[in-house]
C-alpha cells in the first residue's frame, strides 16, 4: 500500500516554474509514485486532491502556504522524498 505524506511551509512562496522543476525531481526518486509542490490555494488543493496526494494536513494549507505532497511505495521512500524536497527548497539560490 502506498504512503502519502504532506508537509506545509507556512508563508512560503515560489513561482510555479520553480515548483514544477522541484516536483519533477521528486518524481524521479526511487519509489515515488506522485509528487506535487503547490501553493495552497483552493484550486491547487483540488488538483492535489484529484491526484490522490492531499492529506488532512495539506487540506489545512492556506493561499500563502506551500504544500509538499508525496505518494510513494513505502513510508521510508515518502519520508526520503519529503527530506529531499526540504534540501532543495533550503538550498541557496543562484542565478541572474
Amino acid at each position: 500500500m502506498s504512503s502519502i505524506v504532506n508537509e506545509i511551509r507556512r508563508g512560503s512562496y515560489l513561482d510555479s516554474v520553480a515548483l514544477m522543476r522541484l516536483t519533477r525531481e521528486l518524481t524521479g526518486l526511487a519509489g515515488v509514485e506522485e509528487a506535487g509542490l503547490m501553493i495552497g490555494t483552493p484550486a491547487n488543493r483540488e488538483i492535489l486532491r484529484e491526484a490522490g496526494v492531499l492529506t488532512t494536513e495539506g487540506e489545512a494549507a492556506g493561499p500563502g502556504d506551500l504544500i509538499i505532497a508525496v505518494r510513494a511505495a513505502t513510508p521510508a521512500q515518502a519520508t526520503a522524498a519529503i527530506a529531499r524536497a526540504r534540501e532543495l527548497l533550503d538550498a541557496p539560490r543562484t542565478g541572474a
